[in-house]
């Protein structure tokens, strides 16, 4: 998918002759939960992580522009009754890669979208207030998502946006049975995502 991606912008650039590359940085929060589908859900909490970005961007024209927005990502839950279950908390650590597009429709505010990939790094579990690298995972090791989200430019080099991402397939990967171990079929687990972040063009 990446390599697909750069050879379109790769032809963008070429093709058009007002074409502008800019390179942006960006940190900020991840707001993160997951839903299920068909079961009953436990009682979980969001939980707060965080998110570094840079994004190389290619302007097609003062309104449009097309990118790949390479993040490393901190995701993650945590039990709302840890005392019932030994296990208080999830985190997962994603190499995320996402081409996106971008419509500026007014000068200080544009919006954009995209699908992409995150590839698992990391994850790790909260065991008495421990955390410690997971020996049995339960994430998928890539995970497809969407992303859609606005961005405002208070200062021609700064931004700051807030996006929701969530995942295309089911996030977790097991296998769910109900009390008489047969497996309950199309169960669904979404990791959900809003990230409010701010960014500053470098180039």
């Amino acid at each position: 998918m990446a390599s697909k991606f750069f050879l379109i912008l790769l032809m963008a650039f070429t093709l058009t002759s007002d074409a502008q590359f800019r390179i942006h940085a960006g940190v900020g929060a991840n707001f993160s939960n997951i839903s299920f589908k068909k079961i009953k859900a436990p009682e979980l909490n969001s939980a707060t992580n965080y998110f570094l970005s840079v994004r190389p961007d290619i302007g097609l024209s003062d309104l449009l522009s097309i990118g790949l927005d390479i993040q490393f990502s901190q995701k993650g839950y945590n039990y709302d009754d840890a005392q019932n279950v030994p296990v208080a908390g999830y985190r997962f650590q994603y190499l995320d890669l996402i081409p996106q597009a971008q419509f500026r429709f007014v000068k200080p505010l544009a919006i954009y979208g995209g699908l992409g990939i995150g590839i698992r790094t990391s994850e790790k579990t909260n065991i008495g207030d421990v955390w410690n690298e997971a020996k049995s995972k339960l994430s998928k090791p890539a995970d497809f998502t969407y992303v859609a989200g606005l961005r405002i430019f208070p200062h021609k080099r700064f931004s700051l946006q807030v996006q929701f991402a969530g995942s295309l397939g089911s996030f977790l990967d097991i296998e769910f049975t109900d009390i008489n171990g047969a497996p309950i079929p199309n169960v669904k687990t979404r990791l959900n995502n809003i990230q409010i972040g701010v960014g500053y063009q470098l180039y």
